[in-house]
Parts: C-alpha cells; structure tokens; sequence
C-alpha cells in the first residue's frame, strides 16, 4: 500500500512536471513561413533564402520619418515690390 501511495505521488509529480515545462522554443515566423530573423523570401526561386532583410519594417508605433526637404521650415516670402508713384507732367 505504501509503495502504491509513493507511486501516485511521483506519477503526479512527473506529470505536473511535463505540463509546466515550456514548449519547443519556435522562432518568429513570416507568412511565407521564413524564419524572420536569419531568413527572406526570394519570389523569383519561391523559397526562404538566408540573409538579411533590405527594408525594415516600421512599427505602429513609431511616426514615419519625413525626408530632409520636408523636415526644413518653408522658405519666407518676400514681400511684393513696392509700386512706383507714376511720374509727374
């Protein structure tokens, strides 16, 4: 009776065990099914390729960076050309 109660108690002890342990690690994946850190898609061979991406992606959360010509403040008008008084006769 002993050996079947310790028996339980580890059989227990083993599945809880199994249950709280972390699944197989699985890397980020793309839709294509490329891992997204080491892989990109290649669509003219139809497969991932190893390498790096050319373009990163942007995140919801940052703002689009705007180029140097948009980040300078508009040039200042200048104001029109006074009119000449016409010549007296």
């Amino acid at each position: 009776m002993r050996f079947s109660i310790l028996a339980s108690v580890l059989s227990l002890l083993a599945l809880g065990a199994m249950v709280a342990s972390p699944g197989p690690a699985t890397a980020a994946k793309s839709k294509m099914g490329c891992d997204t850190e080491t892989e990109m898609w290649n669509a003219a061979a139809g497969k991932c390729e190893p390498g790096a991406r050319k373009y990163k992606r942007k995140s919801a959360d940052q703002p689009a960076e705007k180029t140097a010509a948009a980040k300078k403040a508009p040039a200042a008008k200048k104001a029109p050309a006074a009119k000449k008084a016409p010549a007296a006769k």
